[in-house]
């Protein structure tokens, strides 16, 4: 039975991470993943995540805690990167890693899951409804945005 897990991206995964493809008709949606990575080494906070299915990686998202809008009562954590490479697509495995990625956020004390998605990926967006989350709106660059209370 394959198994899906997040791992964290690491010196020995992340040229594998880098290299994920999306399908073209999607790769306007999610910044690339290497952007992802560097970003993640100036800024902390950010939780990149390696997506396995049993030793394979098979996608890539990233998440944070929310320091400008949580203050104590409502720990809140932004999901803003998550992608599952063109060869895995189709197979629940997205739906199974947000799935993982929001249990850790709950772990860390998430009171609050925001994420967003271009208004074209209609994909993202049934995916993140089916997992709870609704639209409250849309952000400045035109994103829609979705919010989920634990």
């Amino acid at each position: 039975m394959t198994q899906i897990t997040l791992q964290p991206v690491t010196k020995d995964n992340w040229t594998t991470c880098a290299k994920l493809v999306l399908p073209e008709s999607q790769r306007g949606f999610v910044a690339p993943n290497v952007y992802s990575i560097a970003e993640s080494k100036f800024e902390p906070h950010y939780q990149p995540r390696a997506i396995m299915l049993d030793t394979e990686v098979v996608g890539f998202l990233m998440y944070c805690k929310d320091e400008e809008d949580s203050d104590g009562k409502h720990d809140v954590y932004w999901l803003f990167r998550m992608m599952i490479a063109q060869t895995h697509q189709g197979k629940g495995l997205g739906y199974e890693a947000v799935r993982l990625a929001l249990a850790e956020m709950q772990a860390m004390g998430a009171r609050r899951a925001y994420t967003m998605h271009k208004p074209g990926n209609e994909v993202a967006g049934k995916l993140y409804v089916r997992l709870g989350f609704r639209r409250v709106g849309v952000l400045d660059d035109g994103d829609v945005q979705l919010q989920l209370d634990f």
